[in-house]
């Protein structure tokens, strides 16, 4: 289980992306360009944010709160994001593709999150044809595989299937 710290910059940080992808304004500053000590103080600080967080996921006081906020800002960020599509079936079959926290601990969490995303099942269905139809998505296919191999269903996609 992550502590409140972690997922409330986890939560932040990917807040954060969705706001640069989507050009929303955030009034605090970047945290990319600032010394981590500063970085780290944005997600209690950040008025903007918490306000968006206690409206979409409730008391800020609360972990539940924190875990449910870090499950759907992770989503989003791979959901809606400027990724590949095999990159997103790569975070999809595997926790550690990304080196991704929240993925690696709520990962049950985080894809019934994904999947609630219209567009994700085409970007599901179009990273699997990259990956079997390109070879430098050797370990992408190789990670499919092995997802598949252990039993676990992807997500209904089509009539794209990589056997295992």
């Amino acid at each position: 289980m992550l502590t409140l710290k972690q997922l409330r910059q986890d939560a932040y940080q990917n807040w954060e992306v969705i706001c640069i992808e989507r050009g929303v304004y955030n009034p605090a500053p970047d945290s990319i360009g600032l010394p981590p000590i500063r970085a780290e103080q944005l997600p209690i600080t950040n008025t903007a944010f918490k306000n968006e967080i206690r409206k979409r996921f409730g008391d800020l006081r609360r972990h539940a709160t924190w875990k449910q906020a870090a499950v759907w800002m992770a989503a989003q960020g791979v959901s809606q994001s400027y990724l590949e599509p095999y990159q997103i079936v790569g975070y999809l079959v595997s926790p550690g593709y990304m080196n991704d926290l929240v993925r690696q601990h709520y990962g049950k969490e985080v894809i019934e999150a994904m999947l609630q995303f219209p567009e994700v099942l085409g970007l599901i269905r179009d990273g699997l044809e990259q990956i079997q139809q390109n070879a430098e998505y050797h370990r992408e296919r190789a990670l499919v595989e092995q997802f598949v191999r252990e039993g676990h269903p992807l997500p209904t996609v089509g009539a794209i299937a990589i056997a295992a």
